[in-house]
């Protein structure tokens, strides 16, 4: 049985929550070394917070760089060992150690602008009564890669992402549905819902959100709770980052009915566009036929290309015809390799609430 300690009997500051930050990752050392200064100048009193890194075997230094960070600081930094490498994994590993009343989760390849994030998370959570937080989490470029700078501003596009999320809306303030852009937490939402589903490699948080939405918790989200998030800074990386939501977006698709939709598997289907006229090559007719969807395909990112080029005049005709299909093509391909696996697990994988009392 997992037990979560329970902080009510540590800490006797109620107008003051303390607040765990956990922080999955594995072989972050470069994304660390910028993400720790800037949480460890958060204006929130020392001893009512925590940084806890939950290390998924790396084979950098990335541990070696957390115990140096943790000798010198002012607040409690831990180095947790993730077992099951997966970022699903980390987050229980952290939310099992948490020591605090609300538990904000970090991925170790952002950044956080605001010295005041911790102090307005804990203010939001006590004006609003929310269950859940959610924050705008815009893509940026990392100056010593401009090719992170391209696939944000085309990552971060309506035809890059989709209209339905919140994650990049900078400007809205209020309740929300907490499923696109949850990120932090009451302690009391974990002992009602369970944890993360550790058969996800990816989609996991978005998975845990749905559970968040069905149990009619509450979500807000504001725009002082903004942090970034770096953009992948190369094809291959991004096609990676892209198949794994592929994969994550199917199984979130299988095991929550209701999350089932055109838009979310619409790159499967765009991924059988592609490869149908392979299959039928031999009946040109029927070639000819097939091929039609991804024409179709090929001249809204065209258009969608232009536009952006207009719009920001920075981003290149070329890059846009390059990244747009890259990144549905790659979420097609990782719903398709997800399909095709005979792998896969139960669709109730997740940690029950008995499991963590």
């Amino acid at each position: 049985m997992h037990e979560i300690l329970q902080p009510s009997d540590l800490f006797t500051e109620p107008e003051l929550p303390y607040i765990s930050v956990v922080i999955p990752v594995r072989c972050e050392l470069a994304g660390l070394s910028l993400l720790l200064p800037e949480l460890m100048n958060q204006d929130y009193p020392a001893h009512r917070w925590e940084i806890i890194v939950a290390d998924g075997e790396s084979t950098d230094r990335t541990p070696e760089l957390v115990r140096q960070f943790a000798q010198n600081a002012s607040i409690p930094i831990r180095l947790l060992r993730n077992k099951g490498i997966r970022s699903s994994a980390g987050r229980n590993v952290g939310i099992l150690a948490a020591q605090g009343d609300i538990i904000v989760f970090i991925d170790g390849h952002c950044r956080v602008p605001s010295r005041s994030l911790l102090s307005k998370t804990a203010q939001i959570f006590r004006e609003t009564g929310a269950d859940c937080l959610c924050r705008p989490q815009p893509l940026g470029g990392s100056p010593a890669h401009p090719m992170s700078g391209y696939i944000a501003e085309i990552r971060r596009s309506t035809f890059g992402h989709g209209r339905g999320s919140m994650i990049y809306n900078v400007d809205f303030a209020g309740f929300v549905d907490p499923r696109s852009s949850g990120a932090s937490y009451r302690r009391s939402v974990f002992e009602q819902i369970g944890l993360y589903d550790e058969c996800f490699d990816a989609c996991e948080d978005v998975e845990l959100n749905a559970r968040v939405a069905q149990y009619g918790m509450q979500a807000y989200t504001d725009p002082s709770l903004a942090i970034e998030y770096q953009a992948r800074n190369s094809f291959f990386a991004l096609a990676k980052q892209m198949m794994r939501y592929g994969r994550g977006r199917l199984r979130l698709a299988r095991k929550h009915h209701g999350e089932r939709s055109l838009s979310s598997l619409a790159p499967f289907v765009l991924c059988l566009s592609f490869v149908a006229p392979l299959l039928l090559m031999t009946n040109g007719l029927l070639m000819r036929i097939s091929m039609i969807p991804a024409l179709l395909y090929m001249a809204a990112v065209l258009v969608a290309t232009l536009q952006l080029v207009v719009r920001t005049r920075r981003i290149q005709l070329a890059w846009g015809l390059i990244i747009y299909p890259l990144i549905h093509l790659s979420l097609g391909a990782g719903m398709l390799m997800e399909a095709a696996s005979l792998c896969l697990r139960a669709p109730h994988g997740w940690v029950s609430r008995q499991e963590i009392e």
